[in-house]
C-alpha cells in the first residue's frame, strides 16, 4: 500500500527513472513524482501500469488518480482485465471509481459543485503525528492519504479545509457531515530475519458527525513496509510514508464499508 507524496521540483532525468531504472523502488518513487507533474506525465504513467513490478503498478494507478484526467479509463480497464495482484488490481478499480465520479460530475474539482450531486461529505479535521518520532511531514502523509481514499468512497465529496460556507452549503441540502480526526498513535523500526528494515505503523481514527460532534465510531489501520538493509536515509523515510500512508488508507477503508451507517 502506498502514500501519495508531497514532492518538490522534479528534472528531465529523475523522470526517465520511471522507465529506465533496474530498481523497482526508484520506479515507484518515480511514478509518484510523476503524478503531481501533471497531466503531461499520463501516457508514461499509464505504461507503467504494465510495470513488472506489483507496487510499481500500484504507484502509477495512484498517479493517474491524483491527475484526475478521465481519459485515463481505458488504460486502467485494460491493465485490470491481465492484473493478477490482488492489491494492484483493487488500487486501479478504486483509481477507475475515482475517475468515473469526476466525469459524471462534468470533471469539475469545486466542491461547492460537486455537493449538489453528494450523498455524504466527508471533512478532514486535524491529522497528526502523536507517535514522537518520525519525519516533519507525516502529517501531510497522512491527509494526502486521507483524502485520496475518501475521494473513493462512492456519493462522497471532500472537504480539506473548515470551510463555513461549504459546510452551511451541506447542512441546508440536509447532507450528513462526517468530520475525520486521526493520530498516527506508532511508528516503529524492527530489522527482518534477512537483515532487512521493517517499519511498521497504526493510525487511530475518530469520526464525528457534524456540526453536533456527536461521536460515530473509531477505527484503526495498521501496515507495514519493508526495505533491504542497504536501504539510504532517504529511502528510509519513505519508507516511512508507504507505512503510515498504508495505515491511513487500512483504517479509511472501514470508513468506506461503514459510511452509510455512520452518516445516520
Amino acid at each position: 500500500m502506498l502514500a501519495t507524496l508531497t514532492v518538490s521540483g522534479h528534472s528531465i532525468a529523475l523522470d526517465h527513472e520511471l522507465t529506465e531504472s533496474p530498481d523497482f523502488r526508484v520506479r515507484v518513487q518515480a511514478a509518484l513524482r510523476l503524478g503531481r507533474s501533471g497531466p503531461a506525465a499520463r501516457p508514461d504513467l499509464e505504461r507503467g501500469l504494465k510495470d513488472a513490478h506489483p507496487a510499481v503498478r500500484v504507484a502509477c494507478a495512484v498517479a493517474l488518480g491524483n491527475i484526475g484526467d478521465p481519459a485515463s479509463i481505458p488504460a486502467l480497464e485494460s491493465a485490470m482485465r491481465g492484473e493478477t495482484f490482488a492489491s494492484a488490481k483493487q488500487t486501479m478499480a478504486d483509481t477507475v471509481t475515482k475517475l468515473k465520479g469526476k466525469a459524471a460530475s462534468g470533471g469539475s474539482s469545486d466542491p461547492s459543485v460537486a455537493l449538489d450531486r453528494a450523498k455524504y461529505v466527508v471533512h478532514l479535521g486535524q491529522l497528526r503525528n502523536t507517535s514522537g518520532v518520525g519525519t516533519n511531514d507525516l502529517d501531510s502523509v497522512m491527509r494526502q492519504a486521507a483524502k485520496s481514499k475518501a475521494g473513493n468512497i462512492k456519493g462522497a465529496v471532500v472537504l480539506d479545509s473548515s470551510d463555513a460556507a461549504l459546510l452551511k452549503k451541506a447542512a441546508d441540502k440536509q447532507i450528513p457531515v462526517l468530520q475525520l480526526d486521526g493520530n498516527l498513535t506508532r511508528l516503529t523500526q524492527s530489522t527482518a530475519k534477512d537483515g532487512g528494515v521493517i517499519v511498521s505503523a497504526q493510525v487511530d481514527l475518530t469520526i464525528r458527525k457534524f456540526p453536533q460532534q456527536i461521536l460515530k465510531g473509531m477505527v484503526k489501520g495498521n501496515a507495514s513496509a519493508s526495505a533491504d538493509s542497504r536501504s539510504s536515509t532517504r529511502a528510509l523515510a519513505e519508507l516511512q510514508n508507504r507505512a503510515v500512508g498504508g495505515a491511513v488508507e487500512s483504517a479509511m477503508n472501514s470508513v468506506g464499508s461503514d459510511i452509510a451507517t455512520l452518516a445516520k
